[in-house]
């Protein structure tokens, strides 16, 4: 089997259709392509799209809460950021706006933020802290097995020692790890 080239797009059903539009907006960074009272495309590259939105008018109840990666379906979505100073500056942005993670993990390969949408889906905002050998030995060895998820960290800590200057290994690795050289 050939491996796809490249995340091409999600689509998400929702309730909140005006609301998620925003949302992915201001945290992307996106414009739409397309958009009437029933689906919006939005991209924020040269991809003609990366989400899509349907709208499933009001909810039936107010039954509808927030998924925040429970229960059958898509847990989350990943993307990879270029380097740590990416990564602190969108959660800078972003706090500024009201959006803060609700699950910073040091995960060992990776240091990630989750956020959750309106509707509660999940999206991952990630660096990678080991180069791709390294990060496969990481997951082959006891620390890993032991511990698959990883540790939480404090992001508005993580914040203050990089514009301080500080060093950061122990921001961005496990206490079970042994921390690498970092690059901002």
């Amino acid at each position: 089997m050939t491996a796809p080239t490249k995340f091409a797009h999600v689509v998400y059903n929702t309730h909140r259709y005006q609301e998620m539009i925003d949302w992915y907006a201001n945290v992307f960074d996106a414009r739409i392509q397309h958009g009437d009272d029933t689906l919006t495309f939005m991209t924020y590259d040269d991809e003609h799209h990366r989400f899509a939105f349907r709208n499933l008018g009001p909810a039936p109840d107010d039954s509808a809460e927030p998924r925040l990666g429970r229960g059958v379906g898509v847990n989350h979505l990943a993307y990879t950021w270029s380097d740590l100073g990416e990564l602190v500056g969108l959660y800078k942005r972003l706090k500024a706006g009201g959006i803060e993670p609700v699950r910073p993990v040091k995960h060992g390969l990776t240091l990630s933020m989750y956020y959750a949408d309106p509707d509660g889906n999940l999206l991952e905002f990630q660096i990678d802290v080991l180069d791709p050998d390294a990060a496969a030995e990481f997951m082959a060895g006891p620390a890993f097995e032991a511990n698959p998820i990883g540790e939480p960290f404090d992001p508005e800590q993580l914040l203050q020692a990089y514009e301080a200057g500080r060093p950061l290994e122990a921001f961005v690795f496990r206490s079970d790890q042994e921390p690498v050289p970092l690059s901002s």
